[in-house]
């Protein structure tokens, strides 16, 4: 269902024109220039829905980093997930990475015009910020590579010219203390340096009962040098120079649903589980995490103004980036996973040129091109621990055994590991033993080129008609190397070897049968070729409910598909079929039409298309389609080699058809539709935006608990209006209001064989299976209804300085967290940050600050907690913090 008609957002562009139509009313506010087209513009004459956070917010918002960012721009959304290198960038309800090295965002970050291709590379702490650009909606045209749902554009300040610099420290609770410097000045008469540098250390704020430490701690490091030679008027050259550190443990979770497997790990086996609902921000692991990432780069921008209407621009840049992560992934103090070991290599160049200019000031254009080689190393070992199998054998037992006078637990002799373990011919102690599991390197080389072009044509002096079009190729190529994997229970096909299970207890049950044993395949026999009909309808019973989950509550099912199977079969690759590359084209472009009603009001429609190229599932979850399968076994490369004589990539999933194509994930394509108008009047402005977005194939990657789901939703659709305004009431001098929303409708308009809760429910008359459904017509979980930002800021001139005093509020309606969480698993959020500054005249300022000062609580992501099937944990946002911030300037 859509919220907002077009006529309805016609209507109010009008209405608004109206009320500000008199160009004689209008008073000069300050302007803000941005380079959202990637040229200097002010923020009203720019037609695109952008927000923008300047030096000033940044600091007396206390916004430390990007992920602070979201409290002031509500459109964006960036989720910190399990360690801290992994977090999601999400705009207008869309965006994606969730810890698979191949699924890049469909957010694009750029720091000084140079793209950052991970989130681990923009994470560091925000310092010597001259603004940060938020831009709405596909920017595929002019900004390429992953910008099908917007970007996020982080300008840094230029060195000057003129001596300065500044100076900072922060305390606050938990034993933070934040330290930042700058200094810049001349070199020469054209020369111009900066440096800039930041240590953020803090205790972390969740409890660890375990054997590890506390999690969610901060310690990071980060410096920055630039150069600026300007040797004339017309030519510039801008060398920038970075690196940080992050070594921390990260993140903290909440075990909100507590299946059965809770008790077994802590009544049974004497383990520890992390604290159930109620924000109690209480771990247990049985070791550190370790989570260290190391980030560096430099780039070289030059522009030369060819003639009084021509600008040639360059940016080289390479960047290395490493992150290394052991993560303790059960989230108890059992070791029921071993060796949890993640770490990735990328190293990155990319080449951009420009060239700009205007014809008779009848038009602009640009054109450019961009070029950009990466080469990834992805390392990954997940294996088994000392517990694993001894808990698998409680949850699988069909029997119990006395402990004690009244007390029963279920008997591990009883397990249905150790009995498929005997019957298939495999030594004890051969399922899920302590070490074992799969080790591997994923190398992936991503070459990707671009020429794209934008024309700005003036109709009329108030009517600009912009075209912009590109030409986007992707090649890419991937080869898994050095695979030792040791996992055959996961190889095993459990709908096959329950048929017969299940035909026997149905022989048992039934009557007809009394005085024959059904563990007897001679009796068996016997009764078969006397009793045809009756042993055939059991013979399909038996079949049709081998698919069935237990979970599904029907009278017959297969109890062995409640076994997890994680870790699944890694085939050759890449092989004869699969040759393990993708390449992929397509033509973004952008039609806008704009149209300034008066000197102060500007009213626009676009329409845009933006593309992402496939993205490699990079896990050992990764496997080829159905029809590759097919072509394999026929080559003899799956022979069989397992004791059940089947090829070794015939596991559960694929029998219940559910493998899909999760090799990698086809190319995402998102148009959007938009209508808008900017106006600025005496006291302020007023941005507003309705938006009409569909995005096709759009990438998903979702943890199941055991493993990832990489699949394509075959279509998105979401409605939505979003506005941006400040206020500086005339009467109220110093006052100034800002106030930020959208409305949105997001649903799924087609996604069959999406990740949906474990555990649950289960449509046979669909083909639903455990953890796979159809959520066509469903609404998106995570996107709320409505989402806003209020900030209020009060500037009073002394005379011995300035006081400033700043409260804003983040609004956001409760939602629904996951589709593959249960329902009752929401989030709203409702924060209030708050601070007080007092600026003197000898360049000295101090800060009071809190965020979430009203101790708001909710949940940010979450997940089917590993290898615990029916339970779930989820991310809790960050407590109150609170402290002091002393800054001077010289």
């Amino acid at each position: 269902m859509k919220m907002f008609s077009k006529a309805a957002v016609l209507g109010t562009t009008a209405l608004v024109t109206g009320l500000f139509g008199a160009a004689s009313a209008y008073a000069q506010v300050e302007q803000i220039t941005i380079t959202a087209q990637k040229r200097e513009q002010t923020l009203q004459e720019v037609p695109i829905a952008v927000s923008v956070v300047d030096a000033e917010v940044l600091q007396d918002a206390q916004i430390v980093d990007i992920i602070d960012l979201q409290s002031v721009v509500p459109s964006l959304r960036v989720s910190q997930l399990e360690r801290s290198s992994n977090a999601t960038f999400i705009i207008r309800g869309q965006g994606n990475g969730a810890n698979n090295p191949g699924i890049e965002p469909s957010v694009a970050v750029y720091i000084d015009g140079v793209f950052r291709s991970r989130a681990g590379t923009a994470l560091s702490d925000l310092m010597g910020i001259e603004r940060v650009e938020v831009l709405r909606g596909p920017q595929s045209t002019l900004f390429g590579k992953n910008a099908t749902a917007g970007v996020v554009s982080i300008i840094t300040e230029e060195p000057q010219f003129e001596f300065g610099g500044e100076a900072e420290i922060t305390l606050g609770n938990f034993n933070t203390v934040i330290t930042r410097g700058s200094v810049t000045g001349p070199l020469s008469d054209n020369v111009a340096f900066s440096l800039s540098g930041s240590v953020n250390q803090r205790d972390g704020y969740y409890e660890n009962v375990g054997a590890g430490g506390d999690f969610n701690n901060r310690d990071r490091w980060a410096v920055r040098g630039q150069l600026l030679y300007t040797p004339s008027d017309n030519f510039n050259l801008r060398v920038i120079a970075d690196y940080d550190e992050i070594d921390e443990q990260c993140c903290g979770t909440d075990r909100v649903v507590d299946g059965a497997a809770g008790a077994v790990l802590r009544d049974i086996l004497g383990g520890q589980t992390s604290a159930g609902e109620g924000f109690n921000y209480q771990i247990a692991t049985d070791f550190s995490n370790q989570n260290t990432i190391e980030n560096s780069g430099i780039s070289v921008q030059a522009d030369w103004s060819l003639s009084d209407t021509l600008t040639l621009s360059s940016i080289t840049s390479y960047r290395m980036y490493e992150d290394f992560i052991d993560y303790e992934g059960d989230f108890t103090t059992l070791e029921l996973l071993g060796e949890n070991v993640r770490g990735l290599d990328v190293d990155t160049f990319s080449q951009e040129f420009r060239l700009t200019g205007d014809w008779n000031d009848r038009a602009f254009f640009l054109l450019g091109a961009y070029y950009s080689n990466e080469d990834m190393t992805a390392q990954d070992s997940r294996v088994y621990g000392a517990d694993t199998r001894s808990y698998l054998d409680i949850i699988a037992a069909s029997g119990v055994v006395q402990v004690a006078p009244g007390v029963f637990i279920p008997d591990p002799s009883t397990s249905a590991v150790t009995a498929i373990e005997a019957s298939g011919g495999f030594a004890p102690g051969t399922f899920f033993a302590d070490g074992a599991g799969v080790r591997f390197t994923a190398e992936q080389s991503d070459e990707q080129f671009q020429i794209f072009s934008q024309l700005d044509f003036n109709l009329t002096d108030r009517l600009v008609l912009t075209a912009g079009l590109a030409y986007f190729q992707s090649e890419k190529e991937v080869n898994f190397l050095n695979v030792s994997r040791n996992n055959p229970f996961s190889d095993l096909n459990l709908v096959a070897i329950g048929e017969p299970l299940i035909l026997s207890g149905l022989i048992g049950a039934n009557p007809l049968f009394t005085g024959t044993d059904p563990t007897d395949p001679a009796q068996v026999g016997a009764f078969a070729v006397a009793n045809p009909a009756v042993f055939a309808a059991l013979q399909g019973l038996a079949a049709s409910s081998a698919t069935v989950f237990p979970s599904s509550g029907a009278a017959v099912s297969n109890p062995l598909l409640a076994l997890p199977q994680p870790l699944g079969a890694l085939t050759p690759f890449p092989n004869s079929v699969e040759d393990g590359r993708t390449s992929d084209s397509d033509w973004p472009y952008t039609v806008r039409l704009a149209f300034d009603a008066t000197d102060r009001t500007n009213v626009y429609t676009s329409f845009s298309r933006g593309f992402k190229a496939s993205s490699w599932n990079l896990t050992p979850d990764t496997r080829p389609n159905s029809a590759d399968v097919a072509a394999l076994r026929a080559s003899g490369e799956l022979a069989a080699d397992n004791a059940f004589g089947a090829p070794t990539i015939v596991n559960t999933a694929e029998a219940l058809g559910v493998a899909g194509n999760q090799r990698f994930a086809r190319p995402e394509i998102t148009e959007t539709f938009e209508i808008g108008f900017k106006t600025r009047f005496s006291f302020g402005s007023l941005d507003v935006a309705y938006f009409d977005q569909t995005i096709t194939d759009f990438q998903s990657s979702v943890f199941q608990g055991a493993g990832f789901a990489v699949i394509n939703a075959g279509e998105q659709s979401a409605t939505g209006l979003e506005f941006d305004s400040v206020i500086a009431p005339p009467s109220l001098e110093g006052l100034t209001i800002t106030l930020s929303g959208i409305w949105m409708d997001a649903q799924y308009d087609e996604f069959q064989g999406a990740p949906v809760v474990s555990g649950g429910a289960v449509d046979l008359a669909d083909g639903v299976v455990d953890g796979i459904g159809d959520l066509s017509g469903e609404s998106v979980a995570g996107i709320p209804d409505f989402a806003g930002s209020l900030g209020v800021q009060y500037n009073r001139e002394l005379s011995f300085g300035e006081l400033m005093l700043r409260a804003d509020y983040q609004y956001e309606s409760e939602v629904r967290l996951l589709e593959n969480l249960p329902e009752n698993i929401t989030r709203q959020v409702s924060t209030i940050n708050a601070s007080v500054g007092l600026n003197l005249n000898n360049g000295v300022e101090a800060l009071l600050w809190a965020r979430n000062l009203n101790e708001d609580e909710y949940y940010t992501s979450g997940f089917p907690t590993t290898l615990q099937t029916g339970s779930f944990s989820t991310y809790p946002n960050q407590p109150r913090t609170y402290g002091v911030t002393l800054r001077t300037r010289f």
